[in-house]
């Protein structure tokens, strides 16, 4: 996580974009999370998640756009039922 959080510290401080870069994730890295927050408060959010499926190794990508705090709670729950700490449905 520490790298991705330096990534998107360099990216910031490159661009000097209108709207930072945020990271986020989990010890472990099976969970890696790019976001950020328009203007308008909305919340855009990139989740990674590291799994295995048929025994290879995968990151399976997710776009979650909304507001705050649903889209935190559907990106968690959509990484959560891929990692298997919860069931689908």
């Amino acid at each position: 996580m520490d790298i991705l959080q330096q990534w998107a510290d360099d990216y910031n401080t490159v661009a000097h974009p209108a709207v930072p870069l945020r990271s986020g994730g989990e010890a472990g890295g099976a969970q890696l999370r790019l976001r950020y927050r328009r203007e308008d408060g909305q919340e855009s959010i990139l989740h990674a998640v590291a799994v295995n499926l048929d025994g290879r190794p995968v990151m399976l990508l997710k776009r979650f756009d909304g507001p705050m705090p649903e889209t935190a709670v559907q990106a968690g729950l959509w990484a959560s039922e891929k990692l298997g700490r919860r069931q689908s449905g």
